[in-house]
């Protein structure tokens, strides 16, 4: 193998292990992801898909495909910027431009949207097949979707939030001041007594 061909190998390796760290959004979303795998076979198993749950399980998977890209992409964006809330990576400089300005996270919004259209294909599974699998869906769906906010929302976004403003502090406490955490730019107004 030429010179050029080991500096390749060994720079491709180093990328997989930097960006495959266990760290806490990987944890949290592989855990989501086969609790709906686990949910999706059980419901499977139980009943299988009909005629009437396919366009909608289709319609779930679509939406969930366009979120993943999305998501990817919105990676992309991030790094081609220097940002980068992973604790192991750090931040060269914080991104607050694009969908940055109205979401302090919309990598993981897209990660819940993609969960609400995997809750809105087990729910297509378990209305098609009725009984006790639209029981199942019925509870599953919900209670999923929220323990995936709820693992994001407490057990990763502090800790990101922590780096970035160690990194960046007065920036970091000035977007804060502008951007939701979730979804939507904070008022500027002042808030009177109606």
């Amino acid at each position: 193998m030429s010179f050029e061909g080991r500096a390749a190998v060994v720079w491709l390796c180093g990328r997989v292990r930097n960006d495959l760290q266990f760290s806490r959004i990987f944890l949290v979303d592989l855990t989501a992801t086969a609790a709906y795998c686990a949910t999706t076979a059980l419901l499977l198993a139980l009943h299988a898909a009909t005629a009437q749950s396919l366009p909608f399980l289709a319609l779930a998977a679509v939406g969930y495909a366009v979120s993943l890209g999305l998501k990817f992409a919105l990676v992309v964006y991030l790094e081609r910027r220097g940002g980068d809330a992973r604790q192991f990576v750090g931040s060269e400089r914080l991104v607050t431009s694009g969908p940055y300005a109205v979401s302090r996270n919309p990598v993981y919004v897209l990660a819940l949207a993609q969960s609400f259209f995997w809750s809105l294909g087990l729910l297509a599974l378990g209305l098609a097949a009725g009984g006790a699998c639209a029981g199942l869906a019925a509870l599953a769906a919900p209670a999923l979707l929220y323990l995936h906010y709820w693992g994001i929302d407490a057990l990763v976004i502090p800790y990101e939030e922590m780096a970035l403003h160690a990194k960046h502090p007065d920036a970091f406490a000035a977007y804060c001041a502008r951007v939701h955490r979730w979804f939507g730019l904070i008022s500027s107004r002042p808030q009177g007594n109606l």
